[in-house]
């Protein structure tokens, strides 16, 4: 990133697959992800060795954490330490907010 600010507006979405879609912004060692999640999406446990952090800005999804499940809607969010299983199952259309640490060199 070249400046202090940003505009999500003006960020490409670049298409995952069929039920994502993200907006990236990074800083030195902190990443900021915007996902546009499709009802139906339900993809297997992953674990990452970054910390994130989640926020639900639009829609419901259910949040699989290690051993914990929650039901999710706007405003709510979750956190995830690093190399903890986790996944996400979209019951609506979402719009979510990550943030990671340090940066994931795979979504650049």
């Amino acid at each position: 990133m070249d400046t202090a600010f940003f505009d999500w507006d003006n960020i490409d979405w670049q298409i995952t697959d069929e039920y994502s879609a993200r907006k990236v912004v990074t800083l030195g060692n902190v990443m900021c992800v915007l996902f546009r999640l499709k009802e139906g999406a339900d993809a297997p446990p992953h674990a990452h060795p970054h910390e994130q952090m989640s926020t639900v800005l639009e829609g419901r999804l259910i949040a699989h954490i290690g051993d914990e499940t929650k039901q999710l809607g706007p405003m709510e969010g979750y956190c995830v330490p690093p190399d903890v299983p986790h996944k996400v199952t979209v019951l609506e259309d979402c719009i979510l907010m990550d943030s990671f640490s340090p940066i994931r060199e795979d979504f650049l």
